[in-house]
């Protein structure tokens, strides 16, 4: 028996990605289980990605292109710069950014993305695979994972492959393993002001170290969705200095939303016969979801080649 552990947005489309396999649920999507999602809502549009795009949603979606700029001194800056990107990692993360996200964030100022809303989709495939997220949440929480077996509800279920998609920290904990990974809270403030223009973006990276916000994205007409990587005890009180007419309408906090860090050693995962994926599944900041889907993709490939061989790059 080969599983998925998680039925979250990563493992619902590991399922589409790989129909046979039963899903273990945990828990419900931390980002798209929200209107307006929490996260990024887009996938980027990679041509290794138009067939199982089109044979995911039934046809051919159209794209768009999503443009980022910088916030910097009052100023705007739509082109990437180095030394920009930098100083904006190092205001979320301190000196110990990821040693990769510099390199990846400089290939995401300009980009096309597909006409699909993840939290739409995350419900579409949540209709999908409903029944059996009912049928295997009926028979109880993971209580332990070992060598190529589980222990759910005190019964031992032995399997094949897994693919994980819950976060690298629980997974370690079921493992007992002691984890040592360590993350920082995001707090979330949906917006509603015209006092914004952010001049054809879509989003806008806040590198000035005196915002206790990192990230802006305009997610509708006059909606803003902001990401807070410090605790703004009075944000109506904070936001006047920035916006004269605006409405908080909604807020909520998601601890762990940034992984702290470099890529982890994954070879006591990857000795159990399991395969992660996922930016909380591999402690990976940089781990969108189109890279998800392609590294799932790949893993597929491996599958019908031959008996996989788990790596800490897939």
């Amino acid at each position: 028996m080969n599983i998925i552990f998680g039925s979250g947005l990563i493992g619902l489309l590991a399922k589409a990605i790989f129909p046979s396999w039963k899903i273990i649920p945990f828990y419900r999507s931390r980002f798209f289980s929200y209107n307006p999602a929490l996260d990024d809502n887009y996938i980027v549009k990679d041509t290794r990605l138009d067939s199982f795009v089109k044979d995911l949603m039934g046809t051919s979606p159209a794209v768009y292109p999503y443009l980022k700029s910088y916030s910097v001194n009052g100023h705007l800056v739509k082109e990437y710069h180095k030394s920009l990107c930098e100083d904006w990692l190092y205001k979320i993360f301190g000196v110990d950014y990821p040693n990769h996200a510099e390199k990846y964030f400089s290939t995401r100022m300009t980009q096309f993305v597909y006409d699909i809303r993840l939290n739409q989709l995350y419900q579409s495939l949540t209709n999908k695979y409903i029944d059996e997220i009912k049928e295997e949440a009926a028979k109880g929480v993971v209580e332990s994972v070992g060598n190529h077996y589980f222990v759910r509800n005190g019964s031992r279920v032995d399997f094949d492959n897994a693919i994980s998609t819950i976060p690298l920290d629980a997974l370690q904990k079921l493992m007992g393993i002691n984890s040592k990974l360590e993350s920082k809270p995001i707090h979330y403030l949906h917006i509603r002001t015209n006092d914004l223009d952010f001049e054809g973006a879509n989003q806008v990276f806040v590198v000035d170290k005196s915002f206790g916000f990192h990230k802006v994205t305009n997610i509708a007409p006059e909606r803003y969705m902001v990401y807070c990587h410090e605790d703004i005890p009075q944000p109506g009180a904070y936001f006047m200095a920035f916006m004269q007419n605006f409405d908080i309408i909604d807020g909520t906090s998601i601890n762990g939303a940034i992984p702290v860090g470099n890529l982890p050693n994954m070879d006591d995962v990857v000795d159990n016969g399991i395969f992660s994926v996922g930016t909380y599944a591999e402690w990976d900041w940089c781990a969108d979801v189109g890279t998800c889907i392609l590294r799932l993709l790949g893993h597929s490939q491996r599958q019908l080649k031959s008996k996989p061989v788990f790596g800490p790059n897939g």
